[in-house]
């Protein structure tokens, strides 16, 4: 008998900046191997069998804040290149695009407003970036890994932005809740079936807001860096082993 999967998993992959201070280098290290960490767990995902990842790289509320933003960036820079260097991956960018080139993200940027599953990318969930079909909120239906990546991302912006659309579709009669969660699956963002912490934080922070309704939920001790495989199996084996209420 198969071991239960969850479909959509989220990731906050926090405790970079701890993690550098632990051992004594530059910020900008810490960043960099919590990329190539990100790139090594969705592996791991598609082997188990996960059909969509959300990776929070950067909060909207820390892209304004944080002084080492320019490390940070670059990590994500890497992640990206490791991310669209081939075409193993359906790769979207949630973040809004004036957001993205503020930052010097142009290439970012360009994603967020051309993928068919962003939320700023004009709102009919058709768009001609590298996000899979909007059929599938799970998947592209061929089988690979759908990774959202979510940059200057606040998840309550992405629920304004899904009333938004559903209101210039349907206007004031047509919304409601059921639109709303019909529109983010629309946009590759279909409700989370397990949501991942790193470093010992146990809070969402605005991540997956209107997705993580009925989540499970596991808090990891490892800083994102050190976050091994053996770490990776132990969260799905606590997803599996648990009897989903679905809020109840």
């Amino acid at each position: 008998m198969s071991r239960l999967v969850p479909r959509h998993l989220g990731i906050v992959p926090d405790g970079n900046r701890r993690w550098a201070r632990r051992h004594g280098v530059p910020a900008q290290e810490g960043y960099l191997r919590g990329a190539a960490r990100t790139v090594e767990v969705l592996r791991w995902c598609e082997e188990a069998g996960v059909e969509t990842v959300t990776v929070w790289a950067l909060s909207l509320d820390n892209a304004a804040k944080r002084p080492e933003l320019p490390v940070m960036l670059e990590g994500i820079a890497a992640l990206v290149e490791s991310l669209t260097a081939g075409a193993s991956r359906h790769v979207n960018v949630l973040g809004c695009p004036e957001h993205l080139s503020s930052l010097g993200l142009t290439e970012l940027s360009a994603r967020a407003r051309d993928s068919a599953m962003g939320p700023y990318g004009g709102g009919t969930g058709h768009g001609n970036g590298t996000g899979a079909g909007a059929g599938d909120p799970y998947g592209g239906g061929d089988g690979r890994l759908r990774v959202n990546l979510a940059v200057a991302y606040d998840g309550r912006e992405e629920i304004v932005a899904a009333a938004r659309a559903v209101l210039a579709e349907r206007g004031t009669e047509g919304l409601d809740s059921t639109a709303v969660g019909e529109r983010l699956g629309r946009w590759g963002q279909p409700d989370c079936d397990l949501i991942l912490r790193t470093s010992g934080e146990q809070r969402l922070s605005g991540f997956l807001l209107w997705q993580s309704l009925t989540a499970e939920l596991h808090f990891s001790p490892e800083h994102w860096p050190d976050f091994d495989r053996a770490a990776f199996d132990a969260a799905l084996t606590s997803f599996a082993g648990r009897e989903r209420r679905f809020g109840a």
